[in-house]
């Protein structure tokens, strides 16, 4: 047991995950940073939602194609295929904001932690297997 949690510990694939984390943690700076500025301007929730987590994807294309997966070829395919698991998942986390925020009423920073952090486990997994797969 020991040894395959060493195993697991030291694979490409936890360390792509360590990495996208952080990356994702930069990017999420830069997603409710702008989304908190938008709404304290009375933007629309959803609107801002939109806006501010294209923004972070943009960045964290970047981040995760140079320094994580060191992929760097077919770039504009790989970011639409980045940007659109990302746009995905900004569904998913909209219509949580949607029915949670203004229809339930729940603290709109609270959904967008919690569905944030739901939708960037489903984008590591697609875009490790799909998005950033070396040819």
């Amino acid at each position: 047991m020991y040894a395959k949690i060493k195993t697991l510990l030291k694979s490409e694939s936890f360390r792509q995950l360590v990495v996208y984390v952080l990356i994702g943690g930069l990017g999420l700076i830069v997603d409710f940073g702008i989304f908190t500025l938008l709404v304290h301007f009375n933007m629309n929730v959803e609107l801002a939602n939109f806006i501010s987590s294209s923004c972070g994807l943009i960045n964290n294309f970047f981040w995760n194609s140079y320094f994580n997966f060191k992929v760097h070829d077919h770039l504009l395919r790989r970011f639409v295929e980045y940007y659109l698991v990302g746009q995905i998942t900004t569904v998913f986390t909209t219509a949580c904001l949607f029915v949670f925020v203004n229809m339930l009423h729940f603290d709109k920073i609270i959904v967008k932690v919690i569905s944030t952090f739901v939708a960037t486990m489903i984008q590591f997994i697609i875009n490790k297997v799909i998005t950033f797969k070396k040819k």
